[in-house]
This record gives structure tokens, sequence and C-alpha cells, in this order.
């Protein structure tokens, strides 16, 4: 399973959090990088077949290369255009690879549209997923969800109250208060307690965090430390560039992840099922 959420908040910076397991037969693993940096100011999360979404990853690096390091693309404009580029890929891949499936999604701050009069860039989110590819807009400060985890009870009734519940919604919009990046990480935490209390099948607890803003892509993780009944997590994105408070005795560590087709192969070893046949969705 794959749970990736994503929101295109209003306050200068877009949100995706994604888990990090796959499933290779029936055995589960939690080695995956699954969000990655696709072009300036935009991230692409995948899930459903692993070979798939590399190469989705890759195709989406090539599409969106500018060649300026200045220069970024109109987040309208990609979600119009990259669906075809996104079916071509997807067709290269035999049927048992199709069959597993490709969901895609995007995370982006526009370039130079604000949102309204404020001096907060409009930030996007758009999922597309196989085998047309077709764009779905996520609105402003709802999620949207990619992955089969989103077909469980406990993440499916998060994303509804969270993008309904202006007061549950107001708790998590409180972290910005004083700390750029907070609500990225106040929501982090609700989804981490969440998975870690509802245990949903094929859904890892161990969750990336990805900061869009306009000139940075920042990808961070849930590590955190436990001590009696408290839990300390670090609270920001860190854009201001100020140290960030450090974590003594951390006891929840990211594990080592993949962030290639090669090095997900390594990473399985000799296992079986072969990793061919592998999926991050279901």
């Amino acid at each position: 399973m794959t749970w990736i959420v994503g929101t295109p908040y209003g306050f200068g910076y877009g949100i995706g959090i994604s888990d990090v397991r796959v499933t290779v037969g029936r055995e589960e693993y939690d080695c995956l990088q699954k969000i990655y940096p696709v072009g300036n100011f935009v991230p692409m999360g995948f899930a459903g077949s692993v070979r798939i979404g590399f190469a989705m990853k890759d195709a989406a690096s090539d599409f969106l290369y500018t060649g300026d390091d200045s220069l970024a693309v109109d987040p309208n404009e990609v979600s119009e255009l990259w669906p075809q580029e996104a079916r071509r890929v997807f067709m290269t891949f035999p049927e048992h690879e199709r069959h597993a499936q490709s969901h895609l999604m995007m995370v982006s701050a526009h370039p130079t549209e604000n949102c309204g009069e404020s001096p907060w860039p409009r930030c996007y989110v758009h999922v597309f997923m196989s085998p047309d590819f077709r764009p779905i807009s996520i609105g402003t400060n709802k999620l949207g969800s990619i992955g089969c985890a989103q077909e469980s009870e406990p993440c499916r009734k998060a994303i509804e109250e969270l993008s309904n519940d202006y007061t549950r919604m107001s708790v998590i919009r409180q972290g910005e208060q004083g700390t750029p990046g907070g609500m990225a990480t106040m929501l982090g935490i609700h989804l981490t307690m969440l998975l870690k209390d509802a245990q949903p099948k094929g859904v890892s607890t161990h969750l990336q965090y990805c900061w869009v803003y306009r000139g940075k892509i920042i990808i961070e993780t849930n590590d955190h430390s436990v001590a009696g009944r408290w839990t300390a997590f670090r609270h920001g994105s860190g854009i201001t560039g100020q140290p960030r408070a450090q974590l003594d005795g951390v006891t929840f560590t990211m594990p080592e992840l993949a962030t290639s087709w090669e090095e997900f192969q390594r990473a399985l070893g000799r296992r079986r099922p072969p990793a061919d046949g592998c999926v991050a969705i279901c």
C-alpha cells in the first residue's frame, strides 16, 4: 500500500506527505522514497508499480527541465500537457506492470502568481491516475491523496475530516504561528499518530514531509523521540535558515531508502518474488 497526501496550503507553500512502504508478494518493506523534486518548485510523488513510478519520475524531470535554475513552469500548463507524456510512458510497460496502476501527485508553487492580494505564491496539487492520467486539481486548503490507503477507513476519514472540518483544520494551521512551515509539521504529526494508532495494513508510520516554496523544495522525515508520555518532533521547515532544534535520543528513525530502481533492486537483494512484480500501492 501507499499513502501520499497533498494540500496547496494558502500561506505560501504546498505540502506533500508520503509513507515509504512497498509490497512484494505477501511481504512488506519500509525502504522506498516515493516523493522527489522533478522541476523547479515541483515535486512529484508516485504510487502503484514501483518500476513505472521511477520511470514517471525520470520522465517528469526531463519534461519539466528548463535548462535554467532561474526559470520555472506554470503548474496549470503542466497539468494540461503532462497527461499525454504520462500515457506514453505508461504504455511502454508490459501488462503486468500496468495492472499495478500508476498514481501520481504533483505539488507546485506558481513562479509569479500570488494568492489574491497576498505576498504568498499560489500553490497547486494535481493528481494523475492511470490509464488516462486526466488531471484532478485539489482545492486550496483541501487534502488530496493517492494510493490504496485512501480506501482504508481511518485514512479516508482523516482526509474528509481535515478537508471539511474547519475547527479541526484550524488546530493544524496554528502550527504556522511563529514557525514557517509549521502547519506541514502539525499535519505530519497528526498523520503519524493516526497511523500508529490505526495501523492500516500496508502503510508505514515512517513519513517524509515535503514543503514546496517558490524557490525551494525541502524534504525531511518524521523522526521523533519519545520520553515517557511525551513525544518530541522537529517543528517547521527550516526555510528561514536558522539552526533547528536537535532531537536527543531519537527513537523513531527513518530507515535507509532506495531512490532509484537500481537501488530498490539491491535493497530487496535475493528476496522472492522478484522486484519486477512489486507494487507500492496495494
